[in-house]
């Protein structure tokens, strides 16, 4: 997780209000610990050990942060109990536990709210549209992209009323000074001149401040919506992302060398009936996000999850339009989840095991509808990449003659013959290994 300038500059006034921690050493601050005699003493060293190991040791920085929290609820400490749980969900986050993190920035914001701490509410209202993102949960996002619009709003409104404050204040004191010049030049021309001259020069540098307040005000506002576009590209192509926000709408458009992969996993019925429903959606998770940082790291673009499916296509816009890639990743994931099935039984758990279809031909990508943006491919390669998947083996990638063609030799291919499908003519498929194996 990226760490903004805003939430440095609160965990900074925190230490400020806590007391000696900063430039502390963690020996030094497990000493105040250890000899802490109160509960403020105990919280100020437990929040400073849960900064300071957040990078280095982060079991460590997760308890002392944990601890934390647990003294300002027994204070009744809003403030601390807001800053406390967003270090907590900081570290969760670090640590890939995307919903304890979420549980922690929900409990920051309310801290925050009743401590009336708009920059931190904000702060925990942005991770939290974040992590719903990671988490799959779009609903949630738009929901918490709503209320960080309407915050950024009330705190747009703050600026404004605080910039009117100084500007009445500004104009006060360029009254007082006039008047004062007034007076000094019934005096003699002299005095008139110096406190003309001593004026101008306060303006000037009234005016390179306000400017530069002004210039740092609206650097934050560009950074929160270079965020903003951020978390568009997390859901769409860049592409067609930037499309969507010249045009509000997104033209859909023909690929003639795409190729396809749809992964589902088998008897996900049976074996999700063995898991309580937490444990469920965090092997799901799991599994998902390896598959994410596997197709990422080839080019390959993510279209959509629909159950315990997962489907994936290459070849669009300027992406990778070569289906050896797409069959090196199905290949490597696989190996994945074959390890992740060795390690699962010697802990007689249940595990996943997946069928994998790849077809290559042309498809049509687009984005339909005008609320909850959602990128999709359709024609009959994505058709026939699902019925290569039904065809499939558990723990083997089916691949149809057209993809084989255009990658001949660089894998070792396991001739199936024609093979009858689900509302299609007999088609070529070949089961793939990677060479040497």
């Amino acid at each position: 997780m990226r760490f903004r300038p805003l939430s440095g500059l609160i965990f900074c006034l925190a230490f400020a209000l806590a007391g000696k921690s900063v430039g502390q050493s963690v020996a030094e601050l497990e000493t105040r610990l250890r000899n802490a005699a109160t509960p403020d003493e105990r919280w100020e060293a437990n929040y400073a050990l849960a900064r300071n190991l957040l990078s280095s040791r982060p079991e460590q920085a997760a308890n002392h942060a944990k601890d934390a929290l647990a003294l300002a609820a027994e204070t009744k400490n809003s403030r601390r109990e807001a800053m406390s749980a967003l270090v907590g969900a900081d570290i969760a986050w670090r640590e890939g536990r995307r919903q304890e993190a979420n549980a922690l920035y929900a409990r920051a914001r309310e801290a925050a709210i009743a401590a009336s701490m708009p920059e931190l509410v904000l702060e925990s209202v942005e991770k939290l549209q974040e992590t719903a993102v990671q988490l799959g949960d779009f609903k949630s996002a738009y929901g918490w992209s709503q209320e960080r619009a309407r915050l950024l709003q009330e705190k747009n409104r703050r600026i404004a009323e605080q910039q009117a404050k100084e500007r009445e204040a500004a104009n006060a004191k360029l009254l007082q000074e006039k008047s004062r010049e007034t007076r000094l030049l019934g005096l003699l021309v002299a005095g008139f001149l110096i406190a003309l001259t001593f004026l101008y020069y306060a303006r000037q540098r009234s005016n390179r401040r306000i400017r530069g307040e002004m210039a740092e005000k609206n650097a934050m506002i560009e950074e929160k919506r270079r965020r903003s576009e951020q978390l568009l590209l997390n859901i769409l192509p860049s592409a067609v992302a930037a499309e969507l926000t010249v045009r509000n709408k997104v033209a859909a458009r023909r690929y003639e060398h795409a190729t396809v992969m749809f992964i589902d996993f088998v008897n996900f019925t049976k074996t999700a009936e063995r898991l309580d429903p937490e444990a469920l959606v965090a092997e799901l998770d799991y599994c998902f996000s390896k598959f994410d940082d596997l197709i990422g790291r080839n080019r390959i673009e993510k279209i959509k999850t629909v159950g315990d499916a997962y489907i994936c296509a290459s070849g669009l816009s300027d992406r990778n339009e070569r289906p050896a890639d797409m069959i090196r990743v199905a290949l490597q994931i696989q190996d994945f989840l074959q390890k992740l099935k060795e390690k699962r039984q010697s802990e007689g758990r249940p595990f996943f095991e997946a069928r994998i279809g790849i077809h290559f031909g042309p498809v049509v990508a687009g984005v339909v509808g005008t609320k909850k943006f959602a990128y999709d491919i359709w024609g009959d390669t994505v058709n026939t990449a699902a019925r290569m998947e039904e065809a499939c083996e558990p723990g083997r990638v089916n691949v149809s003659g057209a993809a084989v063609a255009v990658a001949p030799d660089e894998f070792r291919w396991e001739h199936r013959g024609k093979i009858a499908t689900k509302n299609k003519v007999e088609l070529d498929m070949y089961y793939a290994s990677a060479k040497g194996i």
